[in-house]
């Protein structure tokens, strides 16, 4: 039996309302009472050696004692989060990949669990003063988006509604004061937030104003996903760019090093018996064995050794697929 986290939440809801708890249930209420169930479950293995603790739910009495104690645990955290408005699917997933960048494992593989499914978030944020794109626009603009960011003077209303089926996925940024630029420092505020949260996210600007491709351009050149599109047939690369400086020619040392890094990446994905099916996941592969050399530079670089060479394709949707 799957164990439903979210109807879990709802039950937890109902029970405090039935006895009108809810009052009590703050944040910091619920915090504490979790780390007293926590000490609970700790004290019944307080004074084992770890060879007992291994041994310890073998005696049913003991395993019930323990189970109820978990229990006690999962509920408030459950209800923590609940109260704080924690999206438990996406903190975990995020703080998965976060981990497998952060500790690489000591034998190579595919990270455990849901890190390998974890989806990266698109964020859209929107210069609605300058454009108006209602939902199914967006949608059939950026397929994969998964939050909007409605940048808007201070007396617009209720334009969160024109976006509906995003729920508390769609954030409205009003201006603090109007004024020439206002509107274009707070996006870029924003966009700077979202990425120093979700390094790894893909973050879109939707305007035609051509403002803001510097700072579009430099994000990439800092290694973040980011891009600008228009709308209502304006593209803001419709002027031609300008052109890039001529790239010094790397190192035979630093070329012969991404060589070899691609190569041990391809054999590794090669060998293991499941290969990560989304982008997000490859890149927390990548990264993790990559180890001490992960970083905004190499992990691209990588990818895209793998993606020039033939051996790993990615659609649109970001899919992967294996040349091998």
């Amino acid at each position: 039996m799957t164990l439903d986290l979210s109807a879990l939440q709802t039950t937890l809801r109902q029970f405090a309302a039935e006895r009108d708890w809810q009052p009590f249930h703050t944040p910091k209420n619920l915090a504490m009472a979790l780390m007293v169930e926590a000490a609970e479950l700790a004290e019944i293995f307080q004074w084992m050696t770890p060879e007992q603790s291994k041994a310890a739910p073998a005696d049913r009495v003991v395993k019930e004692r323990i189970g109820d104690e978990v229990a006690d645990v999962l509920m408030y955290l459950l209800q923590l989060a609940d109260r704080t408005g924690i999206d438990l699917d996406r903190a975990v997933d995020r703080k998965l990949v976060m981990n497998a960048m952060k500790h690489p494992p000591l034998r190579p593989g595919l990270p455990a669990g849901r890190a390998s499914e974890a989806v990266v978030q698109t964020h859209v944020l929107i210069d609605w003063e300058n454009v108006q794109p209602s939902e199914p626009d967006l949608r059939r603009l950026v397929p994969d988006v998964t939050d909007v960011w409605l940048f808007h003077g201070p007396h617009k209303k209720g334009i969160d509604a024109l976006y509906r089926s995003f729920g508390d996925r769609v954030t409205l940024v009003p201006i603090s004061r109007t004024g020439k630029n206002a509107l274009d420092f707070h996006l870029s505020f924003y966009m700077g937030y979202i990425a120093s949260r979700q390094p790894d996210a893909h973050i879109i600007v939707m305007a035609n104003d051509r403002g803001y491709a510097p700072m579009v351009e430099h994000a990439r050149e800092l290694g973040f996903s980011a891009r600008q599109i228009g709308f209502g047939g304006v593209a803001p690369s419709a002027a031609p760019a300008p052109a890039a400086p001529p790239k010094k020619a790397a190192p035979a040392d630093a070329t012969r090093a991404l060589l070899q890094a691609v190569e041990r990446v391809e054999a590794n994905l090669q060998r293991s018996k499941g290969r990560p099916m989304k982008e997000a996941a490859l890149v927390a592969v990548i990264a993790s064995l990559l180890g001490p050399a992960a970083n905004a530079e190499s992990v691209p670089a990588v990818l895209s050794g793998l993606l020039a060479g033939g051996k790993v394709a990615i659609d649109d949707k970001g899919r992967v697929e294996y040349a091998f």
